[in-house]
């Protein structure tokens, strides 16, 4: 049987982790937040090794996770250089769904600043500015946009199942 992945991918703060909860609370679909992996790491914040430690990290705990289920959703802003080899290696294993989520950066800032802070990598205020200028420029070939601004939680949950169908 094909195993699903589906990418969301978008700013700090857009909302990733809410629809990632959504998709598995309304539809059964296993979330794996892979922030968790990140804030394992003692590798220097951001630093190359960091980056294809924590990548490594994820693809090795994707395989697990998907020995037991059908379809997994793992979030991103796809910022890094790494992010396109390690979304290669995915297409590889599974049926990748790439998901942009469009929020407004202002309100992306001002719910990064407004949340638990234990549950995410620290990084600065500038640090959040750049990777979410970054995370504005990223461009692939999405199967969904969802904008996390307007769109209702019925709204969201149709529109991945029909992706999905």
């Amino acid at each position: 049987m094909i195993k699903h992945v589906i990418v969301l991918i978008g700013l700090k703060g857009s909302g990733k982790t809410y629809i990632g909860t959504l998709f598995k609370d309304k539809l059964g679909i296993k979330f794996f937040r892979v922030e968790n992996i990140w804030l394992s790491l003692t590798t220097a914040r951001l630093s190359d090794e960091y980056i294809i430690e924590g990548f490594g990290l994820v693809e090795k705990e994707l395989d697990r996770l998907l020995l037991d289920t059908d379809c997994i959703t793992i979030e991103s802003t796809g910022t890094t250089d790494y992010f396109s080899k390690f979304l290669d290696k995915l297409k590889l294993r599974y049926h990748v769904k790439l998901v942009k989520i469009q929020t407004n950066p202002e309100l992306c800032l001002k719910r990064v600043k407004s949340r638990d802070s234990s549950l995410h990598v620290p990084v600065s205020d500038d640090i959040v500015d750049k990777i979410n200028r970054d995370a504005l420029k990223v461009d692939l070939n999405y199967d969904l946009i969802i904008n996390n601004e307007n769109s209702t939680d019925k709204e969201i949950i149709e529109s991945i199942q029909k992706i999905l169908k």
